[in-house]
């Protein structure tokens, strides 16, 4: 099973609302390497750079009944692999998808009104997934001023119990230490008390042993595969999987990956544009 260690005071730490900034989403993962004690030197054993949604996607495909369909970006350079989302995800949602997106949103926005302290963060953690050592970035809806890490969600509540797989996986990767759920009625309404569940209630009552292994195995096998697959240089790779189809397909497109202001970092450039460039995305420490 893969084993997870937050970096500690070096995460990523993003105020609740300001998602947006001159930086993909993506690019927060490679700012906290740019601005890590040890450089890029850090991550002489990190095999794979990626972030928490892309690996709770390819770890749920055997076990998503609706065979949902998912596609990733991919690149290995320099003997590290970097995988990521496209950038204009949401721009394929549907109308129901966007739907329940905003009203997810808001119900987190609720929910931290009433918390006094309580902020979202990206953390950067940091585990061996099958025999790769990984660097991921990982949003997580609200710390509080205790430290606790929760994973705010909304489902139909005769739905819960098959929703809770692919929050429990999701929650894994990210060390949350609890699930807060709004159960929605018939109607799509929210009108009872948040359920709150604890990650080490959820292993067991709703995730059985050989679930969660068989998530995370998949997860290792994929991510070994792709190591393994992939050619050393900066070139784009397609990671896909269509809707119900019985195999995962990895296609170059020949696009440039990686953004010019890392390789330039990496290759110890010390421009003061490039230092203009990535000081212009502020990031804090999370609390702790």
């Amino acid at each position: 099973v893969v084993s997870t260690q937050s970096t500690g005071s070096s995460g990523i730490n993003a105020e609740y609302g300001s998602r947006e900034t001159s930086f993909p989403q993506w690019e927060k993962g490679l700012k906290w390497i740019h601005g890590s004690k040890g450089g890029y030197h850090s991550l002489s054993d990190v095999d794979v750079i990626t972030q928490r949604g892309v690996l709770k996607d390819i770890g749920y495909t055997n076990h998503n009944y609706y065979k949902n369909p998912w596609k990733f970006q991919a690149c290995k350079f320099k003997g590290k692999m970097y995988i990521k989302k496209f950038d204009e995800e949401e721009q394929n949602w549907d109308a129901w998808c966007l739907k329940n997106s905003y009203w997810g949103k808001k119900f987190e926005e609720l929910i931290m009104e009433q918390e006094s302290g309580t902020k979202a963060t990206y953390n950067m953690l940091k585990g061996k997934i099958g025999n790769r050592n990984c660097l991921l970035s990982a949003e997580v809806d609200a710390v509080t001023i205790e430290g606790k890490h929760m994973e705010v969600k909304t489902c139909f509540a005769n739905k819960l119990t098959s929703k809770i797989p692919l929050a429990w996986l999701q929650s894994h990767l990210g060390k949350v230490d609890v699930l807060y759920y709004g159960l929605k009625d018939k109607q799509g309404k929210i009108s009872s008390k948040p359920t709150e569940i604890s990650m080490d209630q959820v292993a067991g009552r709703y995730v059985k042993a050989y679930e969660a292994n068989a998530m995370i195995g998949f997860l290792g096998d994929v991510i070994d595969w792709m190591y393994t697959a992939l050619p050393d240089a900066d070139e784009t790779w397609v990671l896909e999987y269509k809707k119900g189809a019985r195999q995962i397909s990895l296609k170059c497109n020949k696009e440039k990956f990686l953004p010019s202001w890392y390789l330039q970092f990496i290759e110890g450039t010390k421009e003061d544009d490039l230092v203009r460039q990535v000081e212009a995305l502020t990031l804090t420490h999370p609390i702790g």
